[in-house]
């Protein structure tokens, strides 16, 4: 019985069993681009892009929110990097960490 043998390798026509026997092997999944229309494909593309652009905004967004809560020095004008951004907000809490521990002693 099919089930009951455990597929040695598969190819995209043929399964092996440990018994010997090959079967052909039939996909249950047609190719998805063959089946879509271009007018379809193109569609659902621009929708991914308008969703991808709207969850940009809103982390671009939220990145801006944290830069306004971080303490900056004056002389320094330029925008932090997201990466600066985290790295800057990691050692202000740290602090704020620190004051509390220092504050309940």
């Amino acid at each position: 019985m099919v089930s009951q043998n455990a597929v040695i390798s598969k190819s995209s026509s043929k399964s092996i069993y440990e018994n010997g026997q090959s079967n052909d092997y039939i996909t249950t999944k047609p190719n998805i681009k063959e089946c879509i229309s271009p007018t379809i494909a193109r569609k659902r593309r621009l929708a991914a892009n308008a969703r991808e652009r709207r969850r940009m905004n809103g982390l671009n967004e939220a990145f801006d929110r944290l830069r306004e809560a971080i303490p900056t020095s004056i002389e320094d004008e330029h925008k932090l990097s997201k990466y600066e951004t985290l790295q800057m907000a990691q050692s202000y809490i740290s602090a704020l960490c620190n004051l509390l521990d220092q504050a309940h002693k």
